[in-house]
């Protein structure tokens, strides 16, 4: 009996979905609800699925004994303390997953229905800033669940530059960031600083590089010097506005 492979995408990802062996969540979920799913199909994760998608698939093939046909389990994704996302169509990552000191690994796991992705998807791939944000949360998790410590969820982090350079295309299937810790020290007061390179990778390709210098400080330290700033960014802005109407 042959195999028949497919790809399941959210369904925005509609002009991709045209492509063989590719579906969306909503194809697939009518071919449950018509139990038309055979059992010489496979199912596999793509991109564009909520963790409550994914759910609710998985359980309407467990109804009809066909959850053996998906090739992936329900959604883990990195919650608020490690993606500093409040909700949970925001996060972008699975869980990062350490594989020597200085490198690491994390799932793109995207919801379409996320902030970056809310307004429309155009062509068969996904936007570019799209890659930045999930970059931008990778540093953000793996700096939380691994070098905090006892400051995990207390620290806030300042960018110093962040560079991307886009390879190829990404498109709507699995794929992956590697993240490699270039430098790294602990700063005056406790503040850590470091230096991180990231490569996003599908099918074994790199599609886009992320360089990023940022450095992390106590909450309660960088949120009175950046109300202090707020505030003096106020004053100068009114004398501005002032002595702009006096040369007027």
């Amino acid at each position: 009996m042959s195999i028949n492979r497919f790809f399941v995408v959210g369904d925005k990802f509609q002009n991709f979905s045209q492509i063989n062996n590719v579906i969306t969540a909503s194809e697939l979920e009518s071919m449950l609800d018509d139990q038309a799913v055979e059992n010489n199909f496979r199912f596999y994760l793509g991109q564009g699925l909520s963790e409550e998608t994914t759910r609710n698939l998985l359980h309407k093939a467990e109804q009809q004994a066909k959850q053996f046909l998906f090739e992936f389990n329900p959604l883990i994704k990195s919650g608020r303390e490690l993606s500093h996302k409040h909700q949970e169509r925001n996060s972008m990552l699975g869980f990062p997953k350490k594989l020597s000191e200085s490198l690491f690994e994390v799932d793109m796991l995207l919801d379409e229905n996320c902030d970056e992705m809310g307004d429309h998807v155009t062509g068969y791939h996904v936007q570019g800033m799209v890659l930045t944000e999930a970059a931008r949360q990778t540093f953000l998790a793996v700096t939380e669940e691994y070098f905090l410590g006892d400051m995990k969820g207390s620290s806030y982090f300042v960018i110093n530059n962040l560079d991307t350079e886009y390879h190829r295309f990404l498109f709507p299937l699995p794929a992956t960031i590697l993240y490699q810790v270039k430098d790294s020290k602990e700063k005056k007061g406790g503040s850590l600083y470091f230096d991180i390179e990231m490569s996003v990778i599908q099918n074994g390709e790199l599609c886009a590089t992320v360089r990023t210098k940022f450095t992390t400080y106590d909450n309660k330290f960088l949120q009175k010097k950046e109300a202090d700033l707020a505030s003096a960014a106020v004053t100068e802005g009114l004398k501005r506005m002032e002595d702009n109407e006096v040369a007027a």
